[in-house]
């Protein structure tokens, strides 16, 4: 079966619900546009050809929700066209670890040099959920968000976003069956089947469990174990605050299958709220398969874990710092810093920083406007076009995107 009528026969299985379910039907439109120049040892940079890197995409997403008594369901249709000049479009994503079926394809593909437009649609969502006294059961495509951590989450293992993301609306859905107990009002047991690609091979179905659970008024512990593509993860989170600061500690410890490895990937953060308004964030990162030498940086693009971005970063460890504040009613900014201290590990290594500045202005309640400027510096890639730094390669953008729900 093809995977537009594999669409059209889950649509039409979903569709006859509304007859006897309250039916909601709403939309998200997105406009955005971004631009780069790359520099020598930017990724991108062509000495034949200094045109600016630019991409453009036009997305529509359409949501439809039923709800009836004990029952509830979810499809999001995403519809896009998606234009690069200079880069490559798209990459892989975690989700598609977690997708029996890709639900997704092309109605135009084009490649025309360094210039690729594509038009294309995705079924994000499609689940069913049916909810008892303290039972929850969900089945299909929906998405599975765990951990407490800011910018990375150690115990999110079906996938996280990236701390630079700028659409995080709706995390992407995997094809799973989701348990979730209630055994009271302040905890949770979710347990998490998850399907492997139809016909891959080597990628194994992956199973978790993930306990939540309230202490006080002021602090939550979680505790996770599960096999995920075929690795044992166990792990840990706590998070309390104390004087009007927020801080957590969440940990993983992995046990890959493949290699036989075994690696902790922990975070520590802390958060504080000024009196003016000034949001203060800030986390330490440090992932036992990350690199701290050449040899190892220039090699983890190709690893399963970093090419679909279970494991975030490439260096080891990582400072993260954020600021946040209303400038005025209708317009908020934010500063991130990402710093990555790859040089103290190797001196063929080099310390690199990121910075991302963003001002987002709401044109009305359901509209807003985001503008987005992003610096790197360190040093770039070397003659064979590996990286010598975790940001030093990115070449510096600016972003514009235009939202609105209906």
């Amino acid at each position: 079966m093809s995977r537009w009528p594999s669409t059209c026969l889950l649509t039409a299985l979903l569709l006859p619900l509304s007859a006897t379910h309250a039916v909601e039907l709403t939309g998200r439109l997105s406009l955005l546009g971004s631009a780069a120049r790359a520099e020598r040892g930017d990724a991108g940079y062509n000495p034949l050809d200094n045109d600016t890197l630019t991409t453009d995409q036009q997305s529509l997403r359409l949501m439809l929700e039923g709800a009836s008594g004990n029952r509830e369901w979810s499809l999001h249709l995403k519809t896009a066209r998606q234009h690069a000049s200079g880069v490559a479009l798209g990459g892989r994503h975690s989700s598609d670890l977690f997708r029996y079926r890709e639900l997704a394809g092309d109605w135009h593909h084009e490649t025309d040099g360094d210039h690729t437009t594509r038009i294309g649609y995705t079924l994000d969502r499609a689940a069913y959920k049916l909810r008892f006294d303290d039972l929850t059961l969900g089945i299909g495509r929906q998405p599975v968000d765990w951990g407490s951590g800011r910018f990375w989450q150690p115990l999110n293992v079906f996938g996280a976003f990236a701390p630079t993301d700028l659409d995080t609306d709706f995390k992407p859905g995997i094809d799973a069956a989701v348990l979730e107990w209630y055994p009271s009002p302040f905890s949770s047991l979710t347990a998490v089947h998850a399907f492997s690609p139809n016909g891959s091979d080597g990628i194994k179905d992956s199973s978790a469990l993930y306990l939540r659970s309230q202490i006080g008024e002021r602090s939550e512990f979680a505790l996770l174990a599960g096999h995920i593509i075929g690795d044992e993860i166990v792990g840990a989170s706590f998070e309390s605050d104390w004087a009007g600061l927020g801080w957590r500690v969440e940990a993983a410890h992995y046990h890959l299958e493949q290699s036989g490895e075994t690696a902790v990937f922990w975070i520590a953060g802390v958060d504080y709220q000024f009196e003016e308004g000034t949001f203060l964030g800030i986390e330490w990162y440090d992932h036992g398969l990350g690199a701290t030498n050449q040899a190892t940086l220039s090699a983890l693009p190709s690893e399963r874990l970093v090419a679909y971005g279970l494991q975030p970063q490439l260096g080891r460890r990582m400072l993260g710092i954020t600021l946040e504040r209303d400038i005025t009613p209708l317009l908020r900014g934010s500063y991130l810093l990402l710093f990555s201290p790859l040089g103290e590990s190797d001196a063929q290594l080099g310390n690199s920083t990121l910075h991302q500045v963003n001002l987002t202005y709401s044109v009305s309640n359901e509209s807003d406007l985001l503008l987005s400027l992003q610096y790197a510096s360190g040093r770039g890639l070397d003659q064979q076009a590996d990286p010598r730094s975790e940001f030093g390669h990115l070449p510096t953008s600016l972003t514009l995107r235009f939202r609105t729900y209906f």
